[in-house]
């Protein structure tokens, strides 16, 4: 499954497929100002409320699709003139891995969906609208761009240009939307039989040919990229439903990391209500800006991933990840080789009877740890194979992000490449704290010089990440299996299905800390544990973090 930080990138595709320069704005004092002309689409003193959802599908060049839905609703309110403003409410972020279009009972929630709503529901978006076109946006002062540009692509198809008189059969306009300033080509595809009004309308755009809004940004949409947009109206003009959909070619630059997705939007109308006669526009602490995306569209949780744990001392910042208690699993594990089946990557383990050791004794080993999510490390604790008289002297230490990142050879301050001092015997473990925090998914230690044979133990230290508790539920976990294997193994395992600790699956222990974050556990295990194993994971973990209360006499 994806990663955390995956989801929230292919969350964000959904509308921030495209960055742009931001748009200098200043703060704007003044009150709404009356203005000539219609607003095209919308009648005053009304406020119109529209069922929104955008689904977005992502293919990965190497293989593999992701989904990712918002819906929402949006009330726009017109209280005359030519200022209207947008508020959004009942919110819901969800995604998917898969290759088919997911049934309504596949979404899932999306890691921090809740967040990402009370914040784009917090403030409204203000607008200038004339003759059917958005021509200036006023997000509030202190709106963070990511939320602006959401906003934007929510916004964007409410816009249909008003011809005064006959409207012809097709046509080619040019305005400003969220892609740019863009050609357009309008085609009338039915008429109301009476007025010979449109009531049905199709635009169409190249998103490649769009003009940026300022002329040093180089157009960064892909060849081939189009908007494709269907509206149905009222006789009176006003826009009942919209079905937007947006196709980005895969951009053979990008190599390996090339992605195309298919953006589809939908506004359908639900009512129409009357304002109240005091309904008025304060533009006072907003900003003004235009309706192309800006840039700098990464949200908060994005930006956390690089985050190096600044909040915490370095003290707080010695957690041990759970390479020795067993929460990193043996999957997690892994090596450039091994010497027989009881010298693995599983066997690299503080505290573990044997240890890894290679097949073969040269500088291009390695052992590698994938925590499935950052982690901001600290420091390394190894150790050599007790009683075999083997053990690592000295070590590098390379770390990537992300699966598709290069390694990165841990440094000094002057920036040359780092060898840790290891280990003097076969037992005593040694601990090396690094100069710099580094914010990592994957590691590997290279042992660069040995004593007897490359062998290695180890455990890493990070700054913590609310885990601690699922840490010793999952130790708990592991120690339970093991007793129970060996109670089996002597024939004693009657109780061994009633057992209230053991019952619980193996994997749940294996998704217990991807599952209280909504994600990266299979489907239809996740569904499971958190309709059927929530409530026992937690008193779980209750029960084994809490201090042992003090025997009665």
């Amino acid at each position: 499954m994806a990663s955390n930080e995956g989801f929230l990138k292919a969350l964000l595709v959904i509308l921030l497929l495209v960055t742009f320069e931001e748009a200098a704005g200043t703060t704007k004092t003044r009150r709404q100002a009356d203005c000539q002309g219609e607003s095209g689409r919308f009648q005053p003193r009304r406020s119109f409320v529209y069922s929104y959802e955008a689904v977005t599908e992502t293919t990965l060049a190497q293989g593999g699709r992701f989904w990712s839905k918002l819906s929402c609703q949006l009330q726009v309110n017109y209280p005359g003139g030519c200022l209207l403003s947008m508020t959004v409410s009942d919110c819901t972020f969800s995604s998917v891995e898969r290759e088919t279009r997911p049934a309504e009972g596949d979404w899932q929630p999306l890691p921090h969906s809740s967040d990402l709503a009370r914040e784009l529901e917090r403030s409204p978006l203000y607008f200038r609208q004339e003759n059917g076109l958005i021509t200036r946006l006023y997000p509030l002062v202190d709106d963070s761009t990511y939320l602006v540009n959401i906003k934007r692509g929510m916004l964007s198809p409410l816009q249909l240009k008003v011809k005064e008189g006959y409207v012809p059969d097709s046509e080619s306009l040019s305005y400003l939307g969220a892609h740019g300033q863009c050609n357009a080509d309008y085609s009338v595809e039915e008429r109301d039989a009476d007025s010979d009004l449109p009531i049905k309308m199709a635009v169409n755009k190249n998103l490649a040919e769009c003009l940026q809004p300022t002329t040093d940004q180089s157009n960064s949409i892909p060849n081939g990229a189009t908007q494709e947009c269907n509206y149905r109206l009222k006789t009176s003009g006003r826009i009942d439903h919209v079905t937007c959909r947006e196709t980005f070619p895969a951009r053979p630059e990008d190599g390996d990391d090339a992605r195309s997705s298919v953006i589809v939007q939908k506004h359908r109308l639900l009512h129409a209500r009357s304002l109240s006669g005091s309904a008025t526009i304060n533009l006072d602490g907003t900003r003004g800006s235009n309706l192309a995306y800006e840039e700098g569209g990464g949200t908060p949780y994005e930006e956390a991933l690089d985050s190096l744990g600044e909040e915490y001392t370095n003290e707080e910042c010695r957690v041990k990840v759970g390479i020795e208690s067993g929460f990193i699993l043996d999957t997690q594990l892994s090596a450039s080789s091994s010497y027989d089946n009881t010298t693995g990557p599983e066997n690299g383990r503080v505290g573990q009877p044997s240890a890894w050791v290679p097949n073969k004794q040269n500088k291009r080993q390695w052992f590698q740890v994938d925590f499935r999510k950052r982690r901001v490390l600290t420091g390394i604790t190894t150790q050599g194979r007790g009683n075999f008289n083997q053990w690592v002297t000295s070590y590098k230490l390379e770390h990537r992000k992300d699966d598709t990142a290069d390694w990165t050879t841990a440094t000094d301050e002057d920036g040359n490449e780092m060898v840790f001092e290891g280990n003097s015997d076969d037992t005593t473990p040694a601990t090396r704290y690094f100069p710099f925090r580094i914010n990592t998914r994957f590691v590997r230690i290279r042992p660069q010089r040995w004593h007897g044979s490359i062998a290695l133990r180890l455990e890493m230290l990070a700054c913590p990440r609310d885990t601690n508790c699922t840490e010793a539920f999952a130790g708990g976990m592991q120690s339970c299996y093991v007793k129970r294997e060996e109670e089996a193994g002597n024939g004693d395992d009657d109780d061994k299905d009633n057992d209230d600790f053991c019952k619980v699956e193996k994997w749940l222990y294996d998704c217990f800390e991807d599952a209280l974050r909504g994600s990266n556990c299979p489907d239809d295990q996740e569904v499971e544990l958190r309709n059927k194993y929530i409530t026992t994971g937690a008193e779980l973990v209750e029960m084994m973090c809490n201090e042992p209360a003090d025997d009665e006499d």
